[in-house]
């Protein structure tokens, strides 16, 4: 999962992005529009290219697969539609649509692919649609629901490989591709769930929630100390800082280099600190890779502790610790009926 407040912000369209943003965290694995009889398949995003360095893209699995794009760079990204055909383009500064292309109307809504052709296109017509170059739209590209799944891979019931899909693009004057490739993805016996066990001298002045039901799971804090509060990273380096104008994040931290979420400062490498601001209020959650687990786990029908996990803290000059556990937590198969 990502900080709230920055997913607050319109990293995609508001139309889009704000009234889904907490839908992340509902799903553990996207599959065919909830019809049990078909096998689960996911799209998963593969590395970027060289050739689109700079560039941040996450595909996140909400109501149905949807990308998200932040370009920070000086050059102009351009998306083109499955007949070559630009319909999106992305930075420096804003991003414009070509409203007269039938690809960017049938991938802004959920509704559109069944209402607007995809023939449908007019003239080129374009016009700014956000003022910052992030976007995030339901590329039909994507969806698995024509992805066919042969029988003997859903009979060995194990993650598989089966099909690839591809999004070409144009950083400046280089042409490129976004890829990735759909997965069978059998659902799980049974899901990682971090709780937090202590939080130390934070006490009563801090409220810290585990955020689970994703794939990823993160951290919520809510400080309300009169001292600044430092989260530190995976390898105990300043990450995160809380104090009475918000919340800042260390650029320089190598754990936000792991998970910072698209739209929000990135990661620059250097040593030291260089705070960015990613919320004007005292509250935050992130991804927290020292509370997941993407490992596999035995099959149990019990609860089984996976990891005990500890995220330094420092209160002004004190220093403390969060301190949780992650379990299995096996998922019982809903009866059926005859």
């Amino acid at each position: 999962m990502i900080g709230l407040s920055s997913l607050s912000r319109p990293l995609a369209s508001g139309r889009l992005f704000i009234g889904l943003c907490f839908v992340l965290w509902a799903g553990f694995v996207f599959a065919h529009g909830g019809d049990d009889d078909k096998a689960p398949v996911e799209a998963a995003l593969a590395p970027l290219p060289a050739e689109l360095e700079g560039i941040h893209v996450q595909l996140r699995r909400t109501l149905a697969p949807q990308l998200l794009v932040a370009n920070p760079t000086d050059k102009e990204l351009t998306v083109f539609d499955s007949d070559g055909r630009a319909f999106l383009r992305i930075g420096p500064g804003a991003t414009q649509a070509d409203l007269g292309a039938a690809a960017f109307h049938r991938t802004n809504t959920l509704m559109a692919p069944g209402a607007i052709k995809a023939d449908a296109s007019k003239a080129p017509n374009w016009q700014t649609v956000e003022a910052t170059p992030n976007w995030g739209w339901f590329d039909l590209r994507l969806r698995t629901d024509a992805v066919a799944v042969p029988h003997e891979i859903v009979d060995r019931g194990k993650r598989a490989e089966v099909g690839q899909w591809s999004i070409p693009v144009q950083l400046g004057d280089q042409k490129a591709a976004i890829k990735g490739h759909f997965a069978f993805a059998p659902k799980p016996a049974g899901i990682p769930e971090a709780r937090v066990a202590d939080t130390g001298a934070l006490g009563d002045v801090a409220l810290v929630r585990a955020m689970n039901g994703s794939a990823r799971i993160g951290l919520f804090l809510s400080y309300r100390g009169s001292e600044p509060m430092i989260v530190h990273g995976a390898v105990d380096e300043p990450m995160l800082r809380f104090d009475s104008t918000g919340v800042s994040v260390n650029r320089h931290s190598p754990t936000w280099k792991d998970v910072a979420p698209a739209g929000a400062p990135p990661y620059q490498a250097g040593d030291g600190t260089d705070w960015a601001r990613v919320s004007s209020q005292r509250s935050y959650g992130w991804v927290d890779p020292r509370a997941g687990h993407l490992g596999t786990v035995e099959a149990t029908d019990e609860t089984s502790v996976i990891k005990n996990w500890t995220i330094p803290v420092t209160v002004g000059d004190s220093k403390s610790a969060i301190e949780g556990v992650t379990e299995w937590k096996p998922v019982k198969p809903l009866a059926k009926a005859d």
